[in-house]
């Protein structure tokens, strides 16, 4: 079981001082202790001045019979995050924020309607500075329209759906979510970061694991640039 009580949390966010604190959805709704727990290490974090992201990861089969439950353990570690990342369906049914229905056809032209309903989650998080959100339209089982979106502060970043081959569509939020916070805490402009975490995303679906493994940044920057080609 997991428990604050085993880290020495004023070790990880004080002494050595950690950049950055990642949690997953699928970790705080695997169960009532795992929920707290990511809670209470946002809490640690958000009071160290720690950078707290994100990820809202809906899964139907978590959530069956804990809506409310989890709800309240979701919008609360979402007060607390500095970057707050999701699909349209992870935010309507995590925090409860109206949105465009999800999947379906046509992505692009939904694009104003995401805009939308991140503005409305920025409004219920005063707090939250980043809010990113990844758009996916299935064409086949390898071949998707991928693209990406990020509100930071008042600026919106976009990239515009483009065709990728996939191996294995498992894991492209994941790419995209490790990309992005590489780029945040290397300290790149906004504009480089939504285009690092799109690219190293399309990455991870040519992988059957559920992650990327990119040679160096330049292997991202040549998927971004058009390339798909792999470095092992």
């Amino acid at each position: 079981m997991l428990n604050v009580k085993d880290f020495d949390l004023d070790r990880l966010f004080g002494k050595e001082g950690v950049q950055a604190l990642h949690l997953s959805g699928l970790i705080g709704a695997l169960s009532h202790d795992t929920g707290v727990f990511c809670l209470e290490l946002a809490r640690a974090a958000k009071k160290a001045g720690t950078i707290v992201s994100f990820d809202l990861n809906h899964r139907a089969s978590f959530w069956e019979g804990r809506e409310e439950e989890l709800r309240a353990v979701f919008s609360e570690i979402a007060s607390l995050s500095d970057i707050l990342i999701g699909n349209e369906e992870d935010f309507q049914l995590c925090l409860g924020i109206e949105g465009p229905e999800a999947g379906g056809k046509d992505l692009s032209a939904k694009i104003d309607g995401f805009k939308g309903m991140i503005r409305n989650v920025k409004k219920k998080y005063t707090h939250t500075s980043v809010f990113a959100a990844t758009l996916r339209e299935v064409e086949s089982a390898n071949s998707h329209l991928w693209g990406a979106m990020m509100l930071e502060g008042d600026t919106w970043h976009v990239v515009e759906p483009r065709r990728i081959a996939v191996l294995d569509r498992i894991g492209g939020g994941d790419g995209f979510t490790g990309g992005l916070l590489y780029a945040v805490l290397k300290g790149w402009e906004p504009a480089r970061q939504i285009q690092f975490g799109w690219a190293a995303g399309a990455l991870a679906t040519t992988f059957f694991t559920d992650y990327g493994q990119p040679a160096d940044e330049e292997q991202v920057w040549s998927i971004w640039k058009g390339n798909a080609r792999v470095l092992r």
